[in-house]
This record gives C-alpha cells, sequence and structure tokens, in this order.
C-alpha cells in the first residue's frame, strides 16, 4: 500500500506545491525509507518524528488537519478558477484536481499504527527497536469509520465554494495585509484590528456613505475612491478596518500602502487585478510635501492612465488635512513677483496641488465632538466593557483625561475607558 502511495504522488500535477510542504515531505520521506532496504532504524525513527515535530511547531493536531489546512490555502489553477468562478468551464482543470486529492487524501489518512506495523516488520529481528517503534507517539489516530467521512474526495464540491468564498492562498487565510516595498511583496497582519462599526458611536452619516460606497463596489458596480477626511482620532482609520472586517466573507480584502511605497500601487494593483476577490488599498494619514514626487504617482492612480484601474480595486484614503499637498506662501510669489525665475501660471500650480482631494469622488469628513458628544461616546464604550462606576464619577474622570491628554475625541475616550477598565481589574481605587 505504501509503495503504491509513493508512485501515486508522484503523479499529483494541480496541488504539486504540497509536495513541496515542509511536513508532507518529511512525511513521503518517511514511506519511502520504509520502502528502501538498507535504511537504518535510526534514519526511519528520525524521519518519523521529525513529522510529529512540524505538527507540534504549527500546533496542529494531526496530520490529517495539517494536509487538510494546507490544502484550503494552496494556490494553484483550480483554487484560482475556483475564486474567480470560471472553474465550471474548465472540466479538465476539475478532473485533474479531483484525481490529485484523491491521493492527497490517501496520504493524510495513513494511520500511525500502519506505518508502526511496517517499521516492525521491517526491524523484527531488533527487540530493542520494536519497543522504541510501540512508544512512539501516534500524530495521525482515527475512529473507526472515519476515513470515509474525512475523504478528500468528498469534501470536492464543498471545497470548490469554500475557495469561492475565501479567496485562494494567502488571501484564504487573513484579511488584512500591509505592502513592504523593499521586497515588493504582500505581509500578512497575523493580528489585525477587530474593530466593528458598531463600536464606531455617533458616526452614522459616515458610516451610511462608507458602506454604501463599499456595497456598490462588492456589487460589481463601479464605485468611487473615499478620502476619509477630519481632525485627529476621530475614527477615520477604524472605519476604514471596520468596513473591511465586516465584509471579509464578502471576499474583501484590505492592503494598507504606506505612503513612501505610493508610486509601485500600479505593481500592487498588477498582481491583483486578475484576482476574484475585491481589494481596497489603504493609504493612512495622507499628507504631502511641496513638489513631492510621490503627489504625482498618486494623482496618476486617481485620474487613470493609459491602464485603467482594475474593477477590483478601490483606494480608500484617510488625512487631516483637507488640502493633501502643504501650501507655503512662497508658493504665491508668482501672482505677484516680477522675479523672472518665478512661474508665469503660478495660480494653475496652486490650483492644481489644491485640487488633489477632489480626485478622490467622496469625501467624508469626520469632526472632533462636542462636550455632550465626547460624554455620550464614554458612557457607552463604558457600557459596552460593563465597567461598574458611576455616571457622575465616569464623566468627571472623562472631562479631567481629556484635558490632561489628548483632547475631546473617539480615540481619547477609547484610551479613557481602556484606563478605567484596568484600574477596575487591578482593583485600584482613588
Amino acid at each position: 500500500m505504501l509503495k503504491k502511495l509513493l508512485l501515486e504522488a508522484t503523479t499529483i500535477c494541480i496541488y504539486r506545491n504540497l509536495l513541496e510542504d515542509e511536513a508532507v515531505k518529511s512525511f513521503i520521506n518517511l514511506i519511502r525509507m520504509l520502502e528502501t532496504p538498507d535504511c537504518s532504524i535510526e534514519q526511519i525513527l528520525n524521519s518519523y518524528c521529525s513529522v510529529y515535530h512540524i505538527l507540534l511547531k504549527n500546533n496542529i493536531p494531526s496530520f490529517y488537519e495539517y494536509v487538510k489546512n494546507a490544502v484550503l490555502r494552496d494556490e494553484n489553477s483550480f483554487s484560482l478558477a475556483c475564486e474567480k468562478g470560471v472553474v465550471e468551464g474548465n472540466e479538465m482543470v476539475k478532473e485533474q484536481a479531483r484525481r490529485d486529492l484523491a491521493v492527497i487524501g490517501s496520504l493524510a489518512l495513513v494511520k500511525c499504527d500502519d506505518i508502526k506495523e511496517c517499521m516492525k516488520k521491517k526491524f523484527s529481528e531488533k527487540r530493542e527497536a520494536v519497543d522504541v517503534i510501540q512508544s512512539l507517539p501516534d500524530w495521525n489516530a482515527f475512529q473507526a469509520n472515519e476515513e470515509e467521512r474525512l475523504s478528500f474526495e468528498r469534501r470536492f464540491e464543498s471545497l470548490m465554494s469554500w475557495y469561492r468564498k475565501n479567496g485562494a492562498g494567502v488571501f484564504s487565510q487573513h484579511s488584512f495585509f500591509t505592502w513592504d516595498g523593499h521586497k515588493q511583496e504582500l505581509v500578512p497582519v497575523k493580528n489585525p484590528d477587530p474593530i466593528t462599526l458598531d463600536r464606531l458611536y455617533l458616526l452614522d452619516s459616515q458610516k451610511e456613505t462608507a458602506v454604501r460606497n463599499t456595497e456598490i463596489f462588492l456589487s460589481g458596480i463601479e464605485a468611487n475612491n473615499i478620502l476619509f477626511y477630519g481632525d485627529r482620532g476621530t475614527g477615520k482609520s477604524s472605519m476604514v478596518k471596520a468596513i473591511a472586517n465586516k465584509y471579509y466573507d464578502r471576499g474583501l480584502r484590505l492592503i494598507e500602502v504606506p505612503k513612501e511605497y505610493l508610486d509601485q500601487i500600479p505593481i500592487i494593483t498588477s498582481r491583483l487585478s486578475g484576482r476574484g476577490l475585491k481589494f481596497i488599498l489603504f493609504i493612512d494619514d495622507l499628507a504631502f510635501e511641496n513638489n513631492e514626487e510621490k503627489y504625482t504617482a498618486l494623482k496618476a492612480i486617481l485620474e487613470g492612465g493609459i491602464e485603467h484601474k482594475p474593477s477590483n480595486i478601490l483606494l480608500y484614503a484617510t488625512s487631516n488635512r483637507r488640502h493633501l499637498v502643504k501650501e507655503k506662501f512662497s508658493d504665491r510669489e508668482g501672482l505677484v513677483s516680477d522675479n523672472p525665475e518665478e512661474e508665469i501660471r503660478a495660480r494653475d500650480s496652486i490650483q492644481e496641488k489644491l485640487s488633489l482631494a477632489d480626485r478622490f469622488g467622496i469625501t467624508i469628513v469626520f469632526s472632533s465632538p462636542l462636550k455632550n458628544e465626547y460624554l455620550e461616546i464614554v458612557n457607552k464604550m463604558a457600557e459596552e466593557e460593563n465597567l461598574r462606576i458611576e455616571p457622575e464619577v465616569l464623566n468627571k474622570k472623562a472631562m479631567q483625561w481629556e484635558m490632561m491628554y489628548n483632547g475631546m475625541s473617539p480615540r481619547t475616550a477609547r484610551q479613557f475607558i481602556n484606563w478605567i477598565k484596568a484600574e477596575e481589574k487591578m482593583g485600584f481605587k482613588d
């Protein structure tokens, strides 16, 4: 049986990436050693335990579960076709994927007891080896008749649906990414902000506009890029992240692009344009110095060049400045100067700089809350956290906090509530 599995593994085509996975590779190497006459017991024991070591390192209880997860996150011609919803028209790819999954399933369902029996048979004359083999950990145990329920090919249709909903490769495992411009690659965010829209208080009109535009985008209709503009700490970035969290199940992914890599956005869009998922490119705290090259790069992206922006990509940016390019009084000298070195059409240059924000289809404005609004936010957050504190005391402390620190804003309110919650848990008293 094991020899046949070795031969079948070589016929894997679509899921061939799995053959290079460290655990799968170690497992196949273990089987190969069992079929090699001159392999020593030490080599085989080492190979057996290396598989278990990899499972423990990844905090996965069994080899079957490990392989199943590897199948779900594999990016190949089949999973990409499923993601884009075009696999139904390619029966050849579907059939090969089904054959691959049957082989992979057979590998994943090999019992440790069967492997141990092969080892005992191979080294039956070495009593001490048999004792050691018997004590080996079991990292692929199954209950009676469970194999049929776990068969990969029996899950083929549901697997296609899973790829369509969650995407292929790294996008099936993560919702937030950052762009590493040095390596020119997407880096998954391992601990994304779990913020949700219902935790953003007194921002109903802003949420309505942002949500409506995002739903238009997800429906396949052309939507607008959005500039989230306003005072610091008012929830601009949190709203973008909350939208990404809300629509993850509908295939939305968020990619933060640092300002210094804005000129690489064409590289990012070229990699994402053929995917079946939707992407928001997120630029946080957007502002430009005078005559900065990145300004020109963003302007070209917003206006569109020879290549049209892919329909599965939107741009959401936040800024504390209504005019994204800093303007100096010296820029206006050309309006009245007799200096021959000054630009003749200075007014045109000024207007070009000030109009960058207008190139976003929608601008959503965020304002710092008034005192009563700030206290309302504080009380809603306190209720959310089930804090045991009298409202009068809470309000008094909240006003003291904002005067000592960052002024009245939702961010200040959250920082204050976190402090009060920590005091309550630690048992601190005034």
